[in-house]
């Protein structure tokens, strides 16, 4: 029976020094959480930067479609000039020309092939540079609004999205700020075997 006497007074002396201690300890440990909430996609869709890469981007597709259509009009001309010879050549020297023909077409649907692969490259590039070009200014607006967490807005995951939350529009800016303009280069970039 002492000895449980012991231990209560113990605990009854002992427990609000620990208590104490832990709460003070808590005290030095709680910070203040600035949470912001950032919709890329609306960033994405809204920056200058966007604007001036779709327009690239649409400029190349657009000529490389002019490329393609003026192959494929001689293409056409070629198959109904081979039509025309066909009574008129001989069976060998028309399927010679058949198989040239059939060369050409391949070499463009090639050439067509190749193109495509271009822009999904220049796309590609151009995208990951837009990423990130909204990281950098999404690190500059929390660093100066002193932001510590940040969600990224998605409507199946944040079902409510309080306005003043919202730093869409400060990335935004600062995004404009600091590329307003993207130059798209010349040549897509070489992909290793």
């Amino acid at each position: 029976m002492n000895t449980i006497l012991r231990v209560a007074l113990f605990l009854i002396v002992l427990a609000p020094a620990v208590t104490n201690g832990h709460a003070s300890f808590a005290a030095e440990q709680t910070r203040d959480i600035k949470m912001g909430i950032l919709d890329v996609e609306l960033v994405r869709r809204q920056s200058l930067m966007a604007k001036d890469i779709a327009r690239q981007v649409d400029a190349k597709r657009r000529k490389f479609m002019g490329e393609i259509k003026k192959e494929e009009t001689s293409l056409r001309k070629s198959d109904d000039e081979l039509q025309k010879q066909r009574v008129i050549l001989s069976p060998e020297a028309f399927a010679e020309e058949a198989r040239k023909f059939r060369l050409k077409t391949t070499a463009l649907r090639k050439k067509v092939q190749i193109r495509n692969q271009e822009l999904a490259q220049l796309r590609g590039r151009a995208n990951r540079e837009l990423q990130n070009a909204i990281q950098k200014a999404l690190t500059d607006v929390t660093k100066r609004h002193r932001y510590n967490l940040v969600l990224r807005y998605s409507p199946q995951i944040i079902l409510v999205r309080p306005t003043y939350l919202d730093i869409s529009k400060l990335v935004l800016d600062q995004l404009n700020k600091n590329v307003a303009k993207y130059t798209i280069p010349t040549a897509p970039a070489k992909t290793g075997k």
